[in-house]
């Protein structure tokens, strides 16, 4: 799927994630993972159920033979039995590596669930690799990219 030139900012910043603080001093270091959390609202009822999340980073370099960083994409359902919980249910999950150029578009599946939805974007360094050899990247946009904007996405939970 190419890459809309519509899609909609989410989030931007630099968070740095890896297993070596400081090479990345500019940035907010968050160690071997970290989770963005948004609301998709639906504004076209009658629209598909998909939607692209798109991950920018920097500086991915990945070494051939390991599966690369783990991008998952979970919704947060009220769990019906307890109001005050919620289910955390995978929707999707993408490795980043080398080749994806630093951006990795994610297609999610929104199928069954009700609006606003609150997902969390996960990006988690690829632990196969022996400690110390771990990829230290950038973080540094969340997009989101549907269709005639059927979705819209808010930065955080939002009621």
């Amino acid at each position: 799927m190419a890459l809309s030139p519509q899609a909609e900012l989410v989030w931007q910043g630099r968070i740095h994630l890896g297993d070596e603080p400081g090479i990345h001093g500019n940035a907010a270091y968050s160690g071997l993972g970290v989770e963005l959390p948004l609301t998709l609202d639906k504004t076209d009822p009658s629209a598909a159920d998909t939607t692209t999340l798109v991950v920018r980073t920097r500086d991915v370099q990945t070494f051939q033979g390991y599966p690369g960083h783990l991008i998952t994409v979970t919704a947060y359902v009220p769990d019906p039995g307890d109001p005050n919980h919620s289910v955390p249910t995978v929707l999707a999950a993408e490795r980043l590596t080398s080749a994806d150029d630093n951006v990795k578009e994610v297609e999610v599946d929104l199928s069954g669930l009700a609006f606003p939805a609150f997902l969390g974007v996960r990006v988690a360094v690829d632990t196969e690799v022996p400690p110390g050899l771990y990829d230290d990247f950038l973080l540094v946009r969340l997009s989101n990219s549907a269709a005639d904007f059927a979705f819209v996405a808010t930065f955080g939970f939002r009621a």
